[in-house]
């Protein structure tokens, strides 16, 4: 079992290690979206912090039946919660998300105001108290456990993640948020994201889920009036939608494709905790749990 969340976690820390190059990053039939992601019904999400017992006192963990042990995610959020490799490796991302930005503010050739768009959980906003007490409440992802998380509005921010949009800022590019948080969230998450002192915090360029996890349209929408000239999310589909419904191989051969993209406009931080291509192994894989299905997609010598 830990070998599969360290290998999650060596996943995850490949995805931005490596700093930007010098040269010009699912199926829903019956999934639901939560945190900017498309998620599986029961099955899937969890996690928890040390210090969450005081955050979450005010949660009712007797909304649901107890589900299946969530152990098997347990390494992943520590690594997320407790790691200085994770810290380290956001300050990168964001650090490398400047440097692309600044570059890609030089060209001439717009005809547009520019524009930024950003994820916001595991992206800018660290959810990982309410996973861990998934975790530690053996309890599935749900509805209404994440909208009790969410109206507290006591998420804290990620590495970096201020001070980047902060910098767009200062440089006159539009900041946009686009996630999958539902729009019925927009009041608390406009609470704890201008609380916590990101730019443009409002409704206006706030773009939450109304019927679809895709957010394809919605980006079309910025690009009407604005050219993007940096995508930034923990997961790929915050950055084409190419990602969104992965190919037999994980979509490895698409990422290859867009290697270029990777570091110049499109920033990818790390989330071995959740995300598309979680929910595509447990789709793919045999086995009645979580844990059973996992375990067979390991690979050993």
């Amino acid at each position: 079992m830990k070998k599969l969340i360290i290998v999650a976690g060596i996943i995850m820390l490949a995805s931005c290690a490596t700093v930007k190059q010098t040269t010009l990053p699912a199926k829903e039939s019956s999934a639901r979206a939560v945190r900017g992601h498309t998620v599986l019904p029961p099955e899937s999400r969890s996690d928890k912090t040390g210090r969450d017992a005081k955050i979450m006192a005010g949660l009712d963990s007797s909304s649901l039946a107890a589900a299946e042990d969530q152990d098997h995610l347990i390494l992943a959020t520590l690594w997320f919660q407790k790691s200085a490799e994770m810290r380290a490796l956001y300050y990168q991302c964001f650090r490398t998300a400047e440097i692309a930005l600044a570059e890609n503010l030089e060209w001439t050739g717009r005809t547009k105001p520019a524009a930024v768009v950003l994820d916001i959980d595991e992206t800018l906003l660290d959810n990982s108290p309410f996973q861990g007490w998934q975790v530690l409440e053996k309890k599935s992802f749900n509805n209404d456990d994440w909208f009790r998380w969410v109206e507290l509005a006591r998420a804290k921010p990620l590495p970096g993640s201020v001070e980047f949009t902060r910098y767009a800022d200062s440089l006159g590019v539009e900041v946009f948020y686009v996630s999958n948080r539902t729009v019925q969230e927009m009041g608390p998450t406009i609470k704890n994201m201008a609380a916590l002192g990101f730019p443009n915090a409002d409704s206006t360029h706030m773009l939450l889920k109304e019927s679809t996890s895709s957010k394809v349209e919605r980006r079309a929408l910025i690009e009407k009036d604005y050219e993007i000239l940096l995508l930034v999310g923990d997961n790929l589909a915050d950055h084409s939608g190419i990602y969104e419904k992965r190919d037999p191989d994980h979509d490895f051969a698409a990422v290859d494709s867009d290697r270029r993209l990777f570091g110049t406009k499109y920033i990818v931080l790390p989330n071995p905790m959740y995300g598309n291509w979680l929910n595509d192994l447990l789709r793919s894989a045999p086995g009645g749990t979580e844990q059973e299905k996992l375990m067979k997609m390991l690979e050993g010598f």
